[in-house]
């Protein structure tokens, strides 16, 4: 390491290799977040595709090589089946999450309007013995 015609005491030595330390440790760092960068750069690329895309490279998939006809159209057909099952499970599971979401802000409206009334009801409590206490006295 130093056999290049250095010429330096043992700390100058020391502080070289620590701070070769500390560069291999942010050059890592730095390689590992570039790496991170690229992973999440794909997921957004993929992210951006949409469904219809999928299915189509699915639909590739299946069909590669010599096909005939009817297995060409059977398997678009299957294809296209999937397509609209997804979407309408997909547009029933958000209406479901919509009518719970809906139910849940009713519950807690119900909850609130409750707690109102029974801290309400504590308040005229609360006035009705302070005006029998002065009568009474």
């Amino acid at each position: 390491m130093f056999a290049n015609g250095y010429v330096g005491s043992t700390e100058d030595s020391q502080r070289i290799r620590k701070l070769d330390k500390q560069r291999g440790e942010q050059r890592k760092k730095f390689e590992e977040l570039q790496e991170k960068k690229r992973r999440e750069a794909a997921g957004l690329r993929q992210f951006g595709s949409s469904r219809s895309e999928a299915y189509e490279a699915a639909f590739k998939n299946e069909t590669v090589g010599l096909v005939t006809r009817e297995e060409f159209l059977e398997k678009r057909n299957t294809i296209q089946d999937r397509l609209a099952e997804d979407e309408l499970r997909e547009r029933l599971e958000a209406e479901e999450a919509a009518a719970a979401e809906k139910e849940r802000r009713k519950k807690e409206k119900e909850k609130k309007k409750a707690k109102a009334k029974l801290s309400f009801a504590a308040d005229e409590e609360g006035e009705d013995e302070l005006q029998e206490a002065p009568a009474a006295a």
